[in-house]
């Protein structure tokens, strides 16, 4: 594809993407993981990508270093370079970067948390400024994290393993958000007119 091309494709892309939706990632494990996360963000229109990262991962300081890294080029099957990704050394930092913009925070979880969880279906995603927080593929979110959220979301499962892979669960849970609020704008939108 032309670089030209290219361009025009990423700008009507652009229409799209919700600048006020955030995926908060805290402390991955596996750069496999982030990178799936990565890719199907960056095609489902999220707005931003914050990375809490203790330097487990190697990855570069600067967003426009990992949009020239061939491997997360390649893992992330070029979401990197189009995806926005900002890291954070710490849960408080980040949180407190949210805070101060307003953000709602959502986390997710297949533990039950008391009158947190809320199944994936049953959310209200439709906040003017919303970041889903998504945890470590052992440990999940942390203790830190969950307080924070206003609700966790749980994606019901029926078979014995109790867990999906953090990628896998990321892109349910972000379709699902992606879509309602695509829905809540046009709906919004057709009772202007």
């Amino acid at each position: 594809m032309s670089r030209i091309s290219l361009r025009k494709k990423a700008n009507k892309a652009s229409v799209f993407r919700s600048r006020t939706l955030v995926c908060v990632v805290e402390k991955p494990k596996l750069v496999n993981n982030l990178m799936g996360i990565v890719r199907t963000a960056e095609t489902l229109g999220v707005g931003k990508l914050y990375l809490i990262d203790d330097d487990r991962l190697k990855l570069p300081k600067d967003w426009q270093k990992m949009r020239e890294d061939p491997k997360l080029l390649n893992l992330s099957s070029s979401g990197i370079k189009w995806l926005f990704v900002k890291r954070f050394s710490s849960t408080a930092e980040c949180l407190q970067h949210l805070a101060k913009n307003k953000f709602t925070n959502v986390g997710t979880s297949p533990h039950p948390l008391g009158k947190k969880n809320v199944p994936l279906s049953k959310g209200k995603y439709t906040q003017p400024y919303l970041a889903v927080w998504f945890g470590n593929e052992t440990r999940g979110l942390s203790q830190e994290a969950l307080e924070s959220c206003d609700f966790c979301i749980q994606i019901p499962m029926y078979g014995i393993i109790e867990s999906m892979n953090l990628s896998s669960s990321a892109s349910i849970v972000l379709n699902y958000i992606v879509e309602k609020r695509h829905t809540f704008s046009r709906r919004k939108l057709s009772k202007k007119e």
